[in-house]
């Protein structure tokens, strides 16, 4: 019975792939990103509601032990818990100081002062404000290009001429 399911839906990929492939319009584009957000807001919801009917159950059942006066199990899984996330909470800490003293390091001692005691968020603005990056110069002659040619233009041949004529022409346009 199996085999006979195989074979027909094996003739009917066949069959499918022998026809011509269907062309897709702007709006069964439309449609089918309408449907996909559709489906991911669905699925967001029901993530979300997931979430907090597993905080609710967490929260029912502590208070249970708490109303059993099972203080040493609670307080053993609340000992358990701070364990796990004080590494995370350190390294946290130690990424926010790096980053601190980072961008303490491009203002003076005078604005360091004066800054140090802003949250971290309101010191990258004022960073950003303050610190402008310059773009660093290159030296276009170790480059194989420079800007003004090394010689004047009534001594230069024909080739020279050629070869610097972009530069003759961005220093009359200067």
């Amino acid at each position: 019975m199996t085999e006979e399911t195989e074979t027909q839906t094996s003739q009917e990929i066949e069959s499918d792939s022998q026809g011509d492939t269907p062309s897709f319009t702007e709006s069964d584009y439309a449609d089918s990103i309408a449907e996909s957000k559709k489906y991911r807001q669905r699925a967001q919801r029901a993530e979300s509601k997931f979430d907090k009917l597993q905080k609710q159950v967490e929260a029912s059942r502590q208070k249970q032990m708490e109303e059993k006066e099972e203080w040493r199990a609670l307080a053993e899984e609340r000992a358990a818990k701070i364990s796990k996330l004080e590494p995370i909470v350190e390294q946290a800490k130690s990424i926010e100081l790096s980053i601190r003293e980072g961008l303490l390091s491009d203002f003076s001692d005078e604005d360091r002062e004066n800054f140090k005691d802003l949250p971290t968020p309101a010191l990258r603005k004022v960073h950003g404000k303050i610190v402008q990056q310059k773009p660093a110069k290159t030296d276009m002659s170790s480059a194989g290009i420079s800007l003004k040619p090394s010689k004047k233009m009534s001594d230069m041949t024909d080739a020279e001429k050629r070869d610097n004529w972009s530069n003759i022409l961005s220093g009359y346009i200067k």
